[in-house]
């Protein structure tokens, strides 16, 4: 089954994503972590593991200026795991499979650039 998402996050906010899946099916997510090798959402939807997947987002950068403070994304991914959590919801891990050399060193620098410190 192919499935595309898109999706939307606060940058300084809780990582609240809505993820929409083909043209009509709009479903609720938290992103957990991204990296440049995939990420891991918190969904109600029970996405199989194996499911191809094409995500859309968008980083926007607060620390950058201009237009590199905002950079969107198409990538393609898999569902890697699916594990259910004890309120019925689901944390997915994604594996990115495409995705560009200038997306990956975007979502690099993105990461390094708003690491929180250390406790």
């Amino acid at each position: 089954m192919d499935t595309a998402f898109t999706l939307i996050y606060q940058v300084e906010k809780p990582l609240a994503l809505r993820v929409q899946l083909g043209f009509t099916d709009e479903i609720d997510a938290l992103m957990l972590n991204l990296s440049d090798l995939g990420m891991a959402i918190i969904t109600k939807y029970d996405l199989a593991a194996g499911t191809q997947l094409y995500i859309k987002f968008s980083i926007i950068d607060l620390r950058l200026q201009g237009d590199e403070r905002c950079r969107h994304m198409e990538i393609t991914g898999e569902a890697v795991s699916n594990i259910s959590l004890l309120d019925a919801s689901h944390r997915i891990g994604i594996r990115f499979d495409r995705i560009s050399e200038a997306d990956r060193l975007a979502i690099t620098n993105f990461v390094e650039r708003n690491k929180l410190p250390p406790a």
